[in-house]
Order: structure tokens, then sequence, then C-alpha cells
């Protein structure tokens, strides 16, 4: 599956051109399409009723919510667009359930946080061949479609491997509480991390790596697990901050000082920052990059632009900042989420 990495300010131009009242983004079956004298016929999304739909892997994660109230800030001040938010429970089977109910209501645009790449990839296929344009936030789905939202993945893994790598002096032996499997973001961190450790750092040891499926409750139970195996850890890797914060529970009960590192940026993570139970993070305006979705849903509306038209998935990447001890009061409150 091939995809277009696009800058975050993609976002921008996309609300700028639907100010101006012109499509000027054109993918290769527009071009075709112009040459011929046809256009993909969109919907004026200032007049005509609009409905978008938000489908997260879980609904009670924070970064979700934030994410929500992202979206919702931004389509509230389009009077005409119904946003609605649905749980995948975390479950493949209950989000392609979900995709087929979103589809038979006819909703103009889907934003998904896919569980599984290739578990919705026949799901997003069939919404958009409906004409229904998916965006896809942070885990993706294994085919090509409208677009893509998301925090740095492997340039956050990349990250944090040089941050316990100069910081290890090269040496050490590390652990990683991964994502669930099949989670197209987890790849991606695991990819960024792992690549840094094997080039740059051939001294440091990976020990192991269990997922923790997101959540903290269960990441407290691996990094138990690995203190109990491995008597000499000297940091983790966690593939979200929810996790992080649970193997920094896990260490700080078994009496070990170990480094702690997270990705997303969440404001419980920022505090355990501060008060020295996690190392850092890789953290991101995730409000923002909600609307940024939101953004995309309503351009690709605007233009008429599916997966049908395009050759290949574009990405919008979110800019990030590598957050320790050192500069964790530069996140100001009105920045946290």
């Amino acid at each position: 599956m091939k995809k277009k990495i696009l800058s975050v300010f993609l976002a921008t131009a996309m609300v700028a051109a639907m100010a101006a009242g012109c499509g000027s983004v054109k993918t290769d079956n527009e071009v075709s399409a112009s040459e011929s004298g046809e256009k993909a016929a969109g919907k004026d999304v200032y007049s005509e009723e609009v409905k978008i739909a938000f489908l997260p892997n879980v609904i009670g994660d924070s970064v979700a919510a934030a994410w929500a109230d992202g979206m919702e800030t931004y389509l509230s001040e389009f009077k005409n667009v119904t946003f609605d938010v649905y749980d995948g429970e975390a479950s493949v089977d209950t989000e392609v359930q979900i995709m087929d109910e979103l589809i038979n209501q006819e909703y103009d645009a889907i934003i998904l946080q896919a569980t599984d790449a290739a578990g919705l990839a026949s799901s997003v296929d069939k919404a958009e061949g409906a004409g229904i344009p998916v965006i896809t936030v942070n885990m993706d789905a294994d085919t090509t479609h409208t677009g893509m939202v998301t925090m740095v993945d492997v340039e956050a893994g990349e990250k944090v491997a040089e941050a316990i790598g100069e910081s290890l002096g090269g040496e050490g032996e590390v652990v990683i509480i991964s994502a669930t499997p099949g989670a197209s973001k987890g790849e991606q961190l695991d990819k960024g991390f792992k690549s840094v450790m094997e080039e740059k750092y051939p001294n440091i040891e990976i020990l192991d790596e269990q997922s923790g499926e997101w959540l903290t409750e269960n990441a407290n139970t691996v990094m138990t697990n690995f203190l109990t195996k491995y008597p000499e850890i000297d940091a983790v890797f966690c593939h979200n901050d929810a996790m992080a914060e649970g193997a920094a529970e896990a260490a700080k009960a078994a009496g070990k000082d170990i480094q702690i590192w997270g990705c997303d940026g969440e404001t419980k993570m920022l505090e355990y920052i501060e008060q020295g139970l996690c190392t850092g993070t890789i953290y991101t305006d995730v409000k923002n990059q909600g609307a940024v979705s939101a953004q995309f849903a309503m351009y690709a509306i605007s233009s008429g632009i599916t997966g049908a038209n395009l050759s290949e998935t574009p990405i919008v990447k979110m800019s990030s900042i590598t957050v320790t001890g050192e500069n964790v009061g530069q996140i100001s409150e009105n920045m946290r989420w």
C-alpha cells in the first residue's frame, strides 16, 4: 500500500481552498476528468446537511477524547454539520459492524482509528466505494483511502531510541511494552526504535517485547513480569503514555529506578514526568490533530475526493515535541489535554 506524506500545513491549505470556493488539489483521476470536462461532484459544506462520524478504537481513551474534542470544536462552527462519536470497544468485529451501519446510514465522511490495519481494510474499501471518504487517525487501514492524519510514528520511535541510547552511553538492556498486534502505529513505532538501536547502539540489548494492548493495567502486569524475569532493566519504551504510566507504577512498587518512555503527551504523563516517575514522552497537540482530521474530512466532502480518485493515501503528520523533565514546563496548561 502506497502513501504520500504531506506536511501538517496541508490542512490549512485545504481550508483555504474551501474558503475560496475551489479545490486546487488535483489527484491522478481528477487530472484525467478535468481534461475530459468532468469534475468530481462535491457537496456544499456551508449550506447542505452534512453528517460526519468518528469511530475510535475505544471511546474512553484520553487520546480519543481529545481528538473528539478538537473535531467537535472545529465542526461546531458549521451549524449544518452533525457530528457523531461511536465506540469501537477495542474490537475489530465491533468496528466492522459499526462501519457497515455508518455506510448504510449514508454518512458523508468517516474518521476512523482502525483497531487492526488488515481487519478494517475491507470496511474502508466498502465506504470509499459508496462515495464516503475515510480519514484514518494514527492507526491506519491497509488500503488506499482518502487520507490519514497521524502523530509522528517512525520518527517518534527513533527519537526515543536516540534519547535512551545516548543516556545509557550506548550500553544497557531495554524492554518494550507494545501496542495491540496489528495496530499500524505500534508497528511504525517499533520500526523507528529498533532501526536506531540496531544501527547506532548495537551494545544495547532489547531483552523482551510484550503487548500491553494500549492499557495501563495490562502494561503494569507486563512490566511486573519483566522485573521478575530480568534482574537488570535500564529502560522501557512504551507505545503510548497510558502503558508508560502502568510501567512506572510497577517499577515504583519494585523499588526500581528505570528510564520509562511513552508516546502521546497526555496530561497525566506530563505530571508523571514532573514527579520523576517517567523519563519522557513524544508530545503531540492531539486536540489540534482532531481539528485537522475534521478539516480534512470537510475538504474531502467539499471536493468530492475519495480513495477512488487516488493512487496513494495522503498523510498529514503532526509536529511533535520531545518532552523530558528539563522542558516539561514548556507545555503550558492550554497545551495540555
